[in-house]
């Protein structure tokens, strides 16, 4: 429970979240396959994609999934946090408008489990963000993350290890992994 709320105000949001979630993934969204605890704050899409969320994933308002990715556990998305494909639209046929040729839609982009992504990111697929691993806000991901990196910048480059040292980064992914 937040610090400084209450109880019943937490038992309420809590209640109200499963309601949302019920709703989002039952009635507007049926297409999305999810399994566990998901909260989704307002504003937030889902294309029809093939999308798979785990248990324990926050989506932060306005979010946007356009393309198919499949979450995994204990994931914290902020704010407008976009998933789009690399190719999804083909441009390089002469003779032919950007609005009739085919895109590609092939690929799926994996987030795996204790991923943290900051505000405004964009991800666009398909890629494979690693355990453990956190995205900057505002970035750009154009390929994949290691485990337990903290990623950043446009285009997305390493910035740091999430942990100081080999020891303490294998004891947090044996940990994730159990």
């Amino acid at each position: 429970m937040p610090v400084g709320s209450s109880k019943l105000k937490y038992v309420i949001n809590y209640f109200v979240n499963l309601l949302r979630t019920w709703y989002k993934f039952h009635i507007l969204f049926p297409w999305v396959k999810y399994n566990g605890f998901v909260r989704i704050m307002k504003g937030t899409r889902f294309g029809r994609f093939d999308i798979r969320i785990g248990n324990k994933v926050q989506f932060g308002k306005d979010c946007r999934i356009a393309y198919n990715v499949h979450f995994g556990n204990n994931i914290l998305m902020a704010s407008n946090v976009y998933f789009v494909g690399k190719n999804d639209h083909t441009y390089n046929i002469a003779g032919k408008y950007i609005w009739d040729c085919e895109g590609n839609r092939n690929g799926v982009t994996i987030i795996e489990d204790d991923v943290w992504i900051g505000i405004g990111v964009t991800i666009c697929g398909p890629i494979k963000i690693g355990k453990g691993a956190i995205v900057a806000a505002g970035a750009v991901v154009t390929k994949d993350i290691p485990p337990c990196e903290v990623w950043g910048g446009v285009p997305a480059k390493k910035i740091c290890n999430r942990f100081q040292t080999d020891e303490e980064t294998n004891k947090h992914i044996a940990f994730i992994s159990k």
